[in-house]
């Protein structure tokens, strides 16, 4: 397939992971010493990180696909029901009688303050076993989280026995969210293309910046850069100071955030950056550093507006951002004969992103999506 092809008919992202549920409900004041408190309203979310990205992914235009283990429970058909109004293909996915997991959000009405309660129950997770199904020829780029190291490690080898002997535009992309348990799945970073680290666990790990984080997985990395063995860009969100990612080569890039004058809504802003990551990568071609801006840009959208509805609203014809290829990804004289069609193809492609009259001082939520009341600030806490 050419890498001029028309969005539409572009290779899918597969995300492959949980899908949770989120219970938010609004109170006057939080007081987990009372036995008794009054609730405004209370409404269920799905989510799930691998949920969240493909949300996000569906929003901003890529083709997607879910592959995980959905339940079948009645009380829990609205997961479905939004999957299937968004467009995410769920074909694939194996279903139980389980309960998904689920989170329980307790935000104050005035000061707008969330606490976060999570559920760590046990769920079934796809295996190898089932991956092995499909047929990765329909995929560009997958992306897992880090779960079920066992089942991931062996998903990953499936791809990279796939993709050996296959030219580069025809492999498919690996891609990892490392969000807990760092130590049972660092076997699975040298296994990957890209590398997401949370800010949560480079702290944890006593790394103090983005450039610390990604110095810290490098070293992790033993083998010397000259052997030239498969080695995964890393990239670490950073909150307000922005992000941070290395290259194969050990090139070291930093991205301050975007601001924005208000923030509503925290929840989901990690994976609406991967998202977006993905998207500038993939799907536009843009190199590490230049998807990296997009994904900060797009992820400080977010969190001016509840949900991630408002990334549908989002002119990304008209965003800002540095037009680069990836290297060797320009177009050659070849392709120029390929006709009126891919010319249109790579037209559309190359559009810049753009903020209208945005920079780095400014707030990016200029596009404002139609609400019927002003949503409620909160920021998410442990």
């Amino acid at each position: 397939m050419s890498q001029w092809c028309s969005i539409s008919v572009m290779k899918a992202v597969l995300c492959v992971g949980c899908t949770e549920v989120d219970y938010v409900t609004t109170i006057e004041k939080v007081d987990f010493q009372s036995d008794r408190s009054r609730t405004q309203n209370g409404t269920l979310h799905r989510s799930g990180r691998s949920s969240n990205v493909s949300t996000a992914l569906r929003l901003l235009g890529a083709n997607v696909e879910l592959f995980g283990v959905l339940s079948r429970n009645p009380t829990y058909r609205m997961i479905l029901d939004d999957l299937e109004r968004r467009g995410i293909d769920i074909s694939h996915c194996t279903f139980t009688d389980e309960s998904p997991p689920f989170s329980t959000i307790v935000q104050e009405r005035w000061t707008r303050r969330c606490t976060v309660i999570y559920c760590d129950k046990a769920f079934p997770y796809v295996t190898a076993a089932d991956f092995r199904k499909l047929d990765l020829d329909q995929y560009g780029w997958v992306n897992f989280e880090a779960r079920s190291p066992r089942e991931t490690c062996d998903m990953i080898r499936l791809i990279l026995d796939h993709n050996n002997g296959k030219e580069e535009i025809d492999r498919i992309v690996v891609s990892l969210q490392i969000f807990n348990d760092f130590a049972e799945v660092i076997d699975l970073i040298g296994m990957c293309d890209y590398v997401f680290i949370t800010k949560y666990i480079a702290e944890t790990r006593g790394w103090n910046s983005p450039k610390e984080a990604c110095e810290g997985i490098n070293q992790l990395l033993r083998m010397p850069r000259d052997i030239r063995i498969r080695r995964p860009c890393v990239i670490v969100p950073w909150s307000s100071l922005g992000a941070g990612c290395m290259t194969t080569e050990g090139h070291y890039f930093e991205l301050p955030a975007y601001k924005t004058k208000k923030i509503v809504d925290r929840v989901g802003d990690s994976d609406c950056f991967t998202a977006a990551f993905i998207y500038a990568a993939f799907v536009r071609q843009r190199r590490l550093a230049d998807a990296v801006d997009f994904a900060n840009a797009v992820a400080s959208f977010k969190l001016a507006y509840v949900g991630f509805d408002c990334l549908g609203h989002l002119r990304i014809d008209s965003v800002k951002l540095p037009v680069k290829m990836k290297v060797g990804s320009e177009v050659s004289s070849d392709d120029e004969d390929n006709g009126d069609q891919q010319n249109s193809c790579k037209k559309h492609l190359l559009r810049p992103f753009e903020f209208p009259d945005v920079d780095r001082t400014d707030s990016i939520a200029t596009i404002e999506p139609e609400v019927e009341e002003a949503p409620q600030e909160r920021v998410s806490t442990t």
